[in-house]
């Protein structure tokens, strides 16, 4: 499987940074940030918390098993790199 890569940044109001990459299976920006925004919530982060934010294709790549799975289970996988809680 391939999948498609969004790589997305987020600052808070409150001066947070977090950095993560949203895995897909489709090219579709808009079901990227839907995912994204759905991970953010998670997070504690609301819209009305979020003072920039970008969420754009970066690139494909091969997935593993663990990232397959889960894209075939929930359709995605959130890759967690800076500022997000476990």
């Amino acid at each position: 499987m391939s999948i498609k890569v969004f790589d997305t940044h987020v600052r808070t109001k409150d001066g947070r940074y977090l950095h993560f990459d949203v895995l897909i299976e489709d090219n579709d920006p808009d079901l990227a940030k839907a995912y994204a925004r759905r991970f953010l919530d998670e997070q504690g982060v609301q819209d009305e918390d979020i003072a920039q934010d970008r969420c754009q294709f970066c690139h494909v790549e091969p997935s593993n098993p663990q990232v397959a799975a889960a894209i075939a289970q929930q359709g995605y996988f959130i890759l967690k790199l800076q500022g997000c809680r476990e």
